[in-house]
């Protein structure tokens, strides 16, 4: 008896890509640099710069009709670039819930019964044809999310496929590790007991995933193979400012699925409106069954307390740093500056909350006090923010209104040391642009300093000693949340006991980090973004738990002899 029919051709896409697949396991599990695509734009042909520059543009004003997958209306999307601040004039097939969840039921009983082998080579096809297209989805993501050009590119291009491809091998290394078929012996004596056993990975469901509007790919796609590679068909409801980037991916894993006779809807593009949203009828519906989400924590937490659901979310935290002591003062600044002014502070992995000792900071030069260290830190932002050539290449726009106005409400709630400020965007001078607040709290248990302000922000916090900063930062991980954090300490001891403290919160720590390594980054293959264990998210990108929570073994047996 055979469960699993072998298709030749799905087959060569397994031995294709199989090799690179095992390389991006092998580094998973040793969690040292690699790559599967790099990041530097130079690794790729001299044309594709400009071949994706066109297709951006060509694409403008048009109907997105390269999906595969039936509409009842053409729906004109709320994009509209923080750039320019002009609508980008896309439509796409608009279809109706109960449509797409039918059709994505008849695609389930075609995709669960596709051999895990052939599934995961189709979607390394997928990724290494995405490639051809990053210089295209860059524009795409900087001209709806507001990110700066490079950003753009390698969020949505390289470090995305590489997540993607991270899912993939962890996918392969939890559905590999159980045979297809076992013949199971045992002697009784004067008999032998024979069975033939068969095991099934089988899908939970018709996955969801809710797109977010500042990083409309990364966020997506380990979520999206996961799902795909477990047997999954998926239906991804991107955030409607900020839909063509994602849209690019669909439509090529769509042209895949249909080259290879299987249908395109096994992945479908959801649009919505933001004045006529769907996404709370997509999730409340009964056949949907693996949700993923990256968000605000209100809109997370009605999606952990829907019945029989499996969610993975990613939620919002607050992000912390405690300066303890340090070696050079001026080299940490500069890179918590980096930190918080990068995409203008709209990435998930930002800083907010800094601690420091009323008593001062002990530096390689002495003790600095409270005050001195405020002022350094407050002055490299100012440096940043009116750099003519950095401030847009790092700080790109806001995504929205609703993030200056965030801000704003910010301001009249704490003391400023910095407000925050519109800078000049020497191409586009229509930008929404914002330079990040320096503002000082009263303490730790200021109200301020317990919630997300999301935006261009750097909030001083004065605190007894580095160990009731420690303390404070400790108890905000527990009760909001954290997807980042930094501490700066000479002090070996100190280390270890954050390094403790903060492993019991489930909060990844970032010792000294100065130059050019940065704590929003998050890096495959190495770094676990998020762990799951505390209110910032419920899950981790990408660990085991983020491929086994999807599928079920199940079980056959055919008695031969007994």
């Amino acid at each position: 008896m055979e469960i699993y029919t072998t298709h030749p051709r799905r087959a060569e896409l397994w031995e294709k890509h199989r090799t690179r697949l095992e390389e991006a396991r092998t580094a998973w599990h040793k969690r040292t640099y690699w790559y599967a695509y790099p990041e530097d734009q130079r690794a790729y042909p001299e044309a594709a710069a400009a071949q994706g520059e066109g297709d951006f543009k060509a694409q403008l004003g048009r109907p997105f009709d390269r999906l595969r997958q039936p509409a009842r209306r053409w729906l004109i999307s709320d994009e509209v670039s923080p750039y320019t601040r002009e609508p980008l004039g896309l439509s796409y097939p608009q279809t109706e819930v109960s449509e797409a969840i039918e059709a994505a039921r008849e695609a389930l009983a075609v995709w669960r019964w596709v051999p895990w082998s052939e599934r995961i080579g189709l979607l390394m096809e997928s990724v290494e044809r995405f490639s051809h297209r990053f210089f295209e989805v860059a524009h795409a993501t900087m001209h709806t999310t507001g990110q700066a050009w490079m950003m753009a590119f390698q969020a949505s291009g390289p470090h995305a496929a590489d997540r993607a491809v991270e899912a993939l091998a962890v996918a392969y290394e939890e559905l590999s590790h159980i045979p297809e078929k076992v013949r199971w012996e045992k002697d009784l004596g004067r008999t032998r007991a024979v069975v033939d056993k068969y095991f099934s990975p089988q899908p939970e469901g018709i996955s969801l995933h809710i797109g977010v509007s500042t990083f409309p790919v990364w966020n997506v796609l380990p979520g999206l193979y996961a799902s795909l590679a477990v047997g999954s068909p998926v239906l991804i409801k991107p955030h409607p400012r900020a839909i063509y980037p994602i849209a690019v991916v669909v439509a090529i894993l769509q042209e895949l699925l249909a080259e290879y006779d299987l249908p395109p809807t096994i992945v479908q593009l959801i649009v919505d409106s933001v004045a006529a949203p769907v996404t709370r009828q997509l999730a409340e519906h009964p056949y949907v069954r693996i949700i993923d989400y990256t968000g605000g924590s209100e809109f997370g937490a009605y999606l952990e307390s829907l019945s029989g659901k499996v969610t993975f979310l990613e939620k919002a935290g607050v992000n912390s740093v405690l300066i303890e002591s340090v070696e050079d003062l001026g080299a940490v600044a500069k890179n918590l500056a980096f930190s918080a002014s990068l995409y203008s502070g709209q990435m998930c992995t930002a800083p907010q909350n800094v601690y420091i000792p009323k008593e001062g900071v002990r530096t390689a030069t002495g003790m600095l006090s409270y005050a001195e260290v405020a002022q350094v830190l407050q002055q490299a932002i100012e440096e940043l923010a009116g750099h003519p050539k950095a401030a847009p290449a790092i700080l790109g726009a806001l995504q929205n209104d609703s993030v200056a106005e965030r801000i704003h409400t910010l301001e009249a709630q704490v003391q400023v040391r910095r407000s925050a400020a519109a800078y000049a965007h020497p191409q586009y001078p229509q930008a929404r642009t914002l330079t990040p607040i320096v503002a000082e709290l009263s303490g730790a248990d200021a109200p301020a300093a317990h919630t997300e302000h999301f935006g261009p922000r750097l909030l001083l916090v004065p605190v007894e000693s580095a160990r009731v900063g420690l303390e404070a930062l400790y108890q905000i991980a527990r009760e909001k949340g954290m997807l980042s954090c930094a501490i700066y300490t000479a002090d070996p001891e100190f280390k270890r006991e954050a390094a403790c403290l903060l492993a019991e919160a489930a909060v990844p720590v970032s010792f000294n980090f100065q130059g050019q390594v940065f704590i929003n980054q998050s890096v495959a293959f190495s770094d676990f973004h998020g762990t799951g264990g505390n209110p910032a998210g419920n899950a981790s990108f990408v660990d085991a738990s983020f491929i086994v929570k999807r599928f079920r073994w199940v079980g056959v047996r055919d008695c031969l002899a007994g």
